[in-house]
Parts: structure tokens; C-alpha cells; sequence
């Protein structure tokens, strides 16, 4: 990615086949295999491991645990930890079955999908209206993503760069295999508001916590959360129509699926802290038979309202025996 251009450079680069990232690609080979293995023997076998992380990733479970107390107060300790498996299981088996939306057909793909709710995009389409397809993080945030790519739907989004420079080229690359386009984030919201007046739609990720100047604090299930009021600003912006979609894996069906709610209309209004707690009231209803599939195990509520200091950050001390 360059200045001048914010979508991200997908071109292969010698550096990638430094020793470093010798790991990296053999994991990506691994995903690959596992993408042409019956899809119920890869969730059962993937879904084994679960124990296993519960046991061991102490860090990422005390986060979900945290997250989803702060949600759903009225749950037990048994029933928290019911949720976190769950979470886990999904996560592990949408992972394993990620090298398929580079290793299979787009008809292969397809076919994997039940969708719920595509009225809500042909009304739209059948107007020439841009859309904003408003989804929030689930396990199979890409798989919903690639999924509309693959049908034609010309379309654009916005995402934080990994870690390894390599994973981060294989799932960019994977992101824009049927002609979508990526975005790095830090590059601003400017070329994302000049690609859907061109006519595309927006993969727009609303739920991260980023900071306490850029956030409103509008309740979240059963918490205030540091909220960012972006979305009224780009339907302004660019005239697009709301959409709020969840895309999961349903580990009993062995398949994803893609829930579309209706267009958010009236919307926005004049009132910029109500359309932001609008929005998360959709994530809510979005959620509301699928808690399990949201990626628990990220800092939410980091950002407090009465505390400087992370939300996250005594516990994380007390598990690294610092505190």
C-alpha cells in the first residue's frame, strides 16, 4: 500500500520467502489441505481443540469471559463458560476451513451458503442503490464478505493489517480474489466515500473500540461502550442504504449462513447519538439467536467511561503474574 493509493498491494514479494515465514507457509499449506477434506471430519476435528485453548489461552479467555459478563449479566459462571466454548468451537472450525476461499470454486462456495433476507438486497439493487452491508465480528466475517464478492456484487471494505506480513498477503489476497477491494484502514475514510459514489457497496466493521476521542458512549447489550458514530456520517456522505448482515458458521448444519435484517430507515437522523445507539441495537438484534458466533475474545470495552486505565488491563497484569 502507498500513499497515494490506500488499497492494498497484493503483488508477491522475495521477502516473503525468508526463513521466518517458512512456518507461516506451511500453516497456510495446512489450511489449504484442510480446505478439500469432508467438511464434517475437518469440524470434528477441529472442534477437539477446544479444550484444549479453553485450557491454554489464558489471556483471549479472560477477554471473552470479561465481554460477555459485561453483556449478559444474568448468565452463571457455568453458563459464561457454555457461551466461550461455543465461541471457541465456531472459531476453530471456521479457521480450519478457511483456505477454502482460496483452494475451492466460486460455485463450490456458493453452494455453502443459506442466505436469509436477500430481498433486503435486491430491493435495493433493483433502485441502483449503494449499500453499506453494516456486519459485525464474527468468526465468518470473511466468509460473508467473499460470499457477495463472489456473486458480482462490486464491493469494498476496510481492514487492520496482521501482524506477519505474509498471512496478512494471503488473506488480503483471498479478501480481493473476485474483485474486491481492500483498504487499509489508518489510510482514512476518504477513498472508501469516492468507491461507493463510484457505484460500490461497503463491507463496513462497526464494533471496535477506538479510543474515547474518535467514540460516542452509547449502550451495548448490557454495557456503554466506546462507539464510533461513523456510519450516519457515511450514509450522509454517500447517500447509501443500510443493511445490517451477520454472517455465521452453524456448527450443527455444518454450513454458513447469511442473515440480512431490513434497511435502517429512517436513518440517520438529526440526532447523531441516537442513530449511533441505533446502530448497535441492530448488532444486538443481529446476535440475538447467535451470541456464540461474535469474536468474544476482542477489547470491546476497552475504553471506559470513568477510568483512564484499559478495561482489560489489571486482569491481563494478575494472568502474567504481575499484579
Amino acid at each position: 500500500m502507498s500513499v497515494a493509493d490506500p488499497v492494498y498491494d497484493l503483488s508477491f514479494k522475495r521477502h516473503y520467502l525468508h526463513p521466518k515465514y517458512w512456518l507461516t507457509w506451511l500453516a497456510i499449506a495446512a489450511l489449504w489441505l484442510l480446505a478439500w477434506l469432508p467438511v464434517r471430519v475437518r469440524d470434528a476435528f477441529a472442534g477437539a481443540f477446544t479444550p484444549l485453548l479453553m485450557r491454554f489461552a489464558k489471556k483471549p479467555c479472560y477477554i471473552a469471559r470479561t465481554n460477555i459478563e459485561l453483556c449478559f449479566p444474568e448468565l452463571s459462571p457455568d453458563e459464561v463458560n457454555t457461551m466461550l466454548a461455543q465461541s471457541i468451537r465456531a472459531g476453530l472450525m471456521t479457521f480450519m476451513g478457511y483456505g477454502e476461499w482460496t483452494a475451492r470454486s466460486a460455485n463450490y462456495l456458493q453452494n455453502r451458503f443459506v442466505v436469509h433476507g436477500q430481498e433486503h438486497i435486491d430491493a435495493c439493487l433493483a433502485n441502483d442503490e449503494k449499500i453499506i452491508f453494516m456486519i459485525p465480528h464474527t468468526w465468518a466475517i470473511d466468509a460473508g464478505g467473499l460470499y457477495l464478492t463472489s456473486l458480482g456484487l462490486p464491493m469494498c471494505t476496510m481492514m487492520h493489517s496482521a501482524k506477519n506480513e505474509v498471512f496478512d498477503w494471503f488473506i488480503n489476497r483471498q479478501r480481493a480474489r473476485f474483485n474486491g477491494i481492500v483498504y487499509e484502514r489508518d489510510a482514512g475514510i476518504k477513498a472508501v466515500i469516492k468507491t461507493i459514489k463510484s457505484g460500490k457497496h461497503f463491507f463496513y466493521l462497526p464494533d471496535q473500540d477506538h479510543g474515547r476521542e474518535a467514540s460516542l458512549f452509547v449502550p451495548f447489550f448490557a454495557e456503554l461502550k466506546a462507539t464510533l458514530p461513523a456510519l450516519p456520517k457515511l450514509v450522509k456522505l454517500t447517500g447509501a442504504k443500510v443493511i445490517p448482515v451477520l454472517s455465521v458458521y452453524n456448527t450443527k448444519q455444518h454450513r454458513y449462513e447469511l442473515i440480512l435484517r431490513p434497511v435502517m430507515a429512517p436513518y440517520p437522523s438529526a440526532d447523531l447519538m441516537g442513530d449511533t445507539r441505533a446502530m448497535n441495537a441492530e448488532i444486538e438484534a443481529l446476535l440475538g439467536d447467535w451470541p456464540e458466533q461474535y469474536m468474544w475474545f476482542l477489547k470491546y470495552f476497552q475504553t471506559q467511561v470513568d477510568s483512564d486505565e484499559g478495561r482489560y488491563e489489571a486482569g491481563i497484569r494478575k494472568i502474567r503474574g504481575k499484579g
